[in-house]
């Protein structure tokens, strides 16, 4: 008989441990699902079935009118975010309140990751770690990398070629990808990428092995950042392993001896960090390794992934795209046919397109953060009901970027695919789209990932028609296991010559 009596005690022990914060919201009148026990409201993403961005585009429709809700990501309580005039507080106007990320790495474990700005928390160390990297990215350094954008286009242009000789079909984000990794292997590490001469160029091997593609454990771990951030401190996770930041301070310090033996100077990334070691700040080649993983990851991945769907988007909306190729050519012939940072800058329909394909494809779905001081919020808006909370310190947010970018209130017909609501920006509802954040936390490669966007897709226009794959299934199905938006099984499209 006892031995019933331990396992009745031990289960009710467990179901209060896995239950006992899930009165948080509701103490606090804060609409919200019910939570399930241990996966709280995300438990179709940890088994598998949906990712967290379509959870929480779910939730947030489910609760039309209200400024906030109260959720649970496994047992931690987490406030999403409904009201664009609170979204504005948290990550513009009182961002001292809410300023750090919702994302935990321990810096004794992986001192690489950790030392990024998206890991830093907000004070002195981030602030330098910022302005450091923010200083690479200004117009006038990103017009400087422009050649290279050019020049990597123009090998994609030859290699789009030799392939479709063989057959049309092409996977979208493999070809973005190509093109995006080749412009960051020459712009942060000053070699050769060679990703579009060879089938598998050993470059691509390692920023993939840096991302962690197809590695069972690196999904997992990733998950887990994703899930459950608090957790990798407790299972000492270590995202950027030792022999891949190895490799990039290889690449870093090769650059630096050849160019000193050298005597090249090229005012570039590479040139940029080297300054920095002999500046007033203590620069490390931690420090190093650390700002070149951003570029890599930024610069590649979500490039590439942001480019491969706005390509597919043309894809699937030929009028859209024959009305951007004209705009693309006339600009062409006006420029003694060539291409100029200027002249592309100036292709309004360009950026209204890419506007377009950023709010209807969220690549990072939602912007994390976590309160550090005790803020009070009441809504004023009278489209949502009045009621007020007091977040604590500590607290979880997340403001659902994707959702807000879909929602009909601030987008009509949210689903199409229409570039002509991005012709004047005034009219977009302030804090509803912000496919690179905001505020003090804005994305630093903002310009360079627009830029080399802009110019992959211009070239590839003036070469090449995009048609959808007939074997493409809709609607497309979402890898609930990583990060960024990401299609099961790719985006297949078919390219033809423009004669």
């Amino acid at each position: 008989m006892w031995w019933i009596i331990l396992i009745t005690l031990s289960l009710v022990l467990i179901h209060y441990l896995m239950t006992k914060n899930f009165d948080y919201w509701r103490n606090r009148s804060v609409p919200g699902p019910h939570p399930w026990p241990l996966v709280g409201n995300i438990g179709p993403s940890f088994i598998g079935r949906r990712s967290t961005g379509e959870i929480i585009k779910e939730i947030y429709r489910k609760y039309e009118g209200f400024p906030f809700v109260g959720i649970f990501r496994a047992t931690t309580p987490v406030l999403l975010v409904r009201d664009p005039d609170f979204v504005k507080k948290i990550i513009v106007r009182d961002f001292k309140h809410f300023q750090d990320n919702d994302v935990e790495v321990d810096k004794d474990v992986d001192p690489v990751y950790a030392g990024t700005p998206f890991i830093l928390k907000g004070g002195s160390e981030w602030k330098t770690a910022r302005s450091q990297l923010s200083a690479c990215f200004t117009p006038g350094k990103v017009q400087s990398m422009f050649p290279i954008m050019q020049k990597s286009s123009e090998r994609m242009v030859r290699y789009i070629g030799n392939e479709i000789s063989i057959s049309p079909q092409m996977e979208s984000w493999d070809l973005c990808g190509r093109y995006t990794l080749n412009n960051v292997a020459t712009c942060a590490f000053d070699i050769e990428g060679k990703c579009f001469d060879e089938p598998h160029p050993s470059f691509k091997q390692f920023a993939d092995e840096f991302l962690g593609y197809d590695h069972f454990w690196s999904t997992i771990k990733n998950s887990i950042l994703l899930l459950i951030p608090s957790s990798t401190n407790f299972f000492k996770i270590k995202i950027i392993q030792d022999q891949i930041a190895q490799k990039i301070l290889d690449y870093i310090t090769t650059a630096w001896k050849h160019r000193k033996e050298n005597g090249v100077v090229m005012n570039d990334f590479i040139d940029y960090l080297y300054t920095l070691k002999s500046g007033p700040i203590p620069f490390t080649d931690l420090d190093a390794t650390s700002r070149a993983s951003v570029f890599l990851e930024d610069g590649y991945d979500t490039s590439s992934r942001t480019m491969s769907f706005f390509l597919f988007e043309l894809a699937n909306n030929t009028i859209v795209q024959e009305t951007l190729r004209q705009e693309i050519m006339e600009s062409y012939r006006e420029n003694n046919n060539s291409f100029t940072y200027e002249s592309i800058l100036k292709m309004s329909y360009l950026e209204a397109c890419l506007n377009e394909s950023m709010r209807k494809n969220s690549i990072n779905g939602q912007l994390r953060r976590v309160c550090t001081e005790k803020y009070t919020y009441t809504p004023t808006n009278p489209e949502f009901a009045k009621i007020s909370i007091t977040v604590e310190p500590g607290t979880s947010i997340i403001v659902p970027v994707g959702a807000m970018q879909s929602d009909p209130n601030y987008f009509e017909s949210p689903d199409e695919f229409k570039p002509e609501r991005f012709f004047d920006m005034d009219k977009i509802p302030k804090y509803s789209f912000m496919p690179f954040g905001e505020g003090p936390r804005l994305c630093i490669g903002k310009s360079f990932g627009k830029m080399q966007i802009k110019v992959g897709i211009v070239h590839l226009l003036k070469n090449y028609r995009v048609t959808v794959n007939q074997k493409m299934q809709f609607p497309l199905k979402y890898n609930p296991w990583y990060g960024l938006l990401d299609v099961i099984g790719g985006m297949q499209i078919d390219l033809h010559k423009i004669e």
